[in-house]
């Protein structure tokens, strides 16, 4: 919603740590830039999701030192470190993908205490088996069971929706 990328990262800047801005202004231009702004995010996504806290987490006590840099399509990386409150976290492990030039995907593995699973069972699959899938709507909903009867007046009616708000005039 921003008008520009520089005016992004200037309303975005607080959640990221002058290292990680460093490494994203590094970048040659401002889509790579960008690129790797929504890499860190999902780096910092996915540790919130691990842990189990929203957004009111401060997102400074987490850094991230990517590598590497640039990541292959489609390939898996486990090389990105990172830091609590400054401190190495050495018992998380930090899984991630691009699944295409728009992408990336990230996995927070660390210690899951009352789960009844040690993490490191994660790592007895094979070394070359594929760890992502990329699965369709189809996919998603192909077990799917219907809550209710099919109401196509509802349908109806909601297709004769506007797409979109309209904008009140305050003058009215």
């Amino acid at each position: 919603g921003s008008s520009s990328i520089p005016n992004f990262f200037c309303i975005m800047k607080r959640q990221f740590t002058e290292t990680e801005w460093g490494v994203i202004k590094s970048m040659s231009n401002e889509w790579m830039q960008l690129d790797m702004f929504h890499r860190h995010w999902a780096l910092k996504e996915s540790f919130l999701k691990a842990i189990g806290v929203g957004i009111g987490f401060n997102l400074q006590r987490i850094e991230f030192n990517v590598s590497p840099l640039q990541l292959e399509i489609g390939k898996v990386y486990k090389e990105t470190k990172m830091l609590l409150d400054g401190d190495k976290e050495e018992e998380w492990t930090f899984e991630e993908t691009r699944l295409d030039d728009h992408h990336h995907v990230a996995v927070a593995l660390g210690k899951q205490e009352g789960f009844g699973q040690n993490y490191s069972d994660v790592y007895s699959m094979e070394p070359n088996q594929p760890q992502f899938t990329l699965l369709t709507f189809e996919d998603l909903v192909a077990s799917g069971i219907p809550v209710a009867p099919e109401d196509s007046a509802y349908w109806d009616n909601f297709c004769s929706k506007q797409e979109s708000p309209v904008k009140q005039n305050s003058h009215s």
